[in-house]
């Protein structure tokens, strides 16, 4: 039993193991047939008159808790939830996929929302829907359905692998950005038209829809809880599009565009307008050592950018905000430009 290759991290077992010491029962499946098939064959389990079920022999009973001691020592933590009335996450989905599909719709689409399925059959939202249970579905792309948000001035367009392509110069022109769901982002396979010049990633959302563009540059707004997306997106333009990100200049500013660096692996410089120096005085504001999102505490060396510089030395941090309001703005993006 000690010697068996069975992943104790994984939640299938994990749970398997627990409803198995709640209820001295087991079902075999596929997700816990290593299990199950080793405690048969150290005599722990014994067949009952239901297929693929077994129960705990006196052999099993007597030695299951000392099991989970050594393989999972945190388990008398969870004793409550053993011991209680809440079921287990398999338990829950097992009961709820055995009801739904008596109903299912016959068109159910091939992608769908994570947390709405999440809530559906397992009652709770997780960071992933667990793959042994996803395993009993049909088959499905899952999708948390964030959204890019785009602005350009380009004739740009999205080819997807089937339907229609999506020529973002037409949106733009009827509305203030293009909004691409996730799933949509997902079923294009390569770019066609005017590419950009520049991709600039914009952290405020005011900016990103205030500010006049120049031609030939494509703005992507990057809220800091939805930035996976906007790399995966960064990383299907061509290398030699170069990356600059405009954020606030504060340590959550710098620290977005670390993250889109690392998530788009690609360079990326950060954008001060030469004329931002004119705000410290007035705009500027102090750091907050509490916080650890916007307008935290700096951290790390000294920076050798002047305005960046002057910053951290004085524990003042910037929003990027007024800048929409100035109309040097826009001859310092035209500049990027050429």
């Amino acid at each position: 039993m000690l010697d068996a290759q069975i992943d104790w991290q994984s939640l299938a077992i994990q749970e398997a193991v627990l409803a198995l010491y709640k209820h001295q029962m087991i079902r075999r499946n596929q997700a816990n047939a290593l299990l199950v098939d080793e405690l048969i064959t150290s005599n722990w389990l014994l067949p009952t008159e239901q297929e693929d079920e077994f129960s705990l022999s006196a052999r099993g009973r007597a030695g299951l808790a000392e099991l989970l001691d050594l393989r999972l020592p945190e388990w008398r933590e969870w004793l409550e939830l053993i011991d209680g009335d809440a079921p287990l996450i398999s338990e829950t989905f097992e009961k709820r996929w055995q009801f739904l599909q008596k109903a299912l719709r016959s068109d159910l689409p091939h992608t769908l929302n994570q947390r709405s399925l999440q809530l559906a059959l397992l009652g709770q939202e997780m960071d992933e829907f667990p793959e042994h249970l996803q395993q009993q579905l049909p088959p499905l792309q899952l999708s948390k359905d964030r959204c890019l948000h785009l602005r350009g001035k380009m004739d740009f367009k999205l080819v997807k692998r089937h339907g229609v392509n999506i020529e973002l110069k037409k949106i733009w022109r009827q509305l203030s950005e293009a909004i691409l769901p996730e799933r949509d982002f997902h079923q294009i396979k390569e770019l066609d038209g005017e590419l950009p010049y520049l991709v600039m990633t914009i952290e405020d959302r005011g900016v990103f829809l205030d500010i006049d563009l120049p031609e030939n540059l494509l703005v992507v707004w990057v809220a800091p809880d939805n930035l996976e997306l906007a790399g995966e997106f960064l990383r299907f333009l061509p290398q030699f599009v170069p990356h600059v990100h405009f954020g606030d200049l504060d340590h959550q500013g710098l620290v977005i565009a670390e993250r889109l660096g690392m998530m788009s692996q690609r360079p990326v410089r950060r954008f001060i307008p030469g004329f931002w120096q004119d705000y410290l005085e007035l705009f500027s504001q102090e750091v907050e050592e509490a916080t650890e999102g916007k307008g935290a505490s700096w951290r790390g060396p000294l920076l050798s950018i002047t305005l960046l510089k002057e910053l951290m030395s004085s524990h003042r941090w910037l929003q990027q905000a007024p800048l929409a309001l100035d109309a040097r703005l826009y001859d310092e993006m035209r500049k990027l430009m050429d």
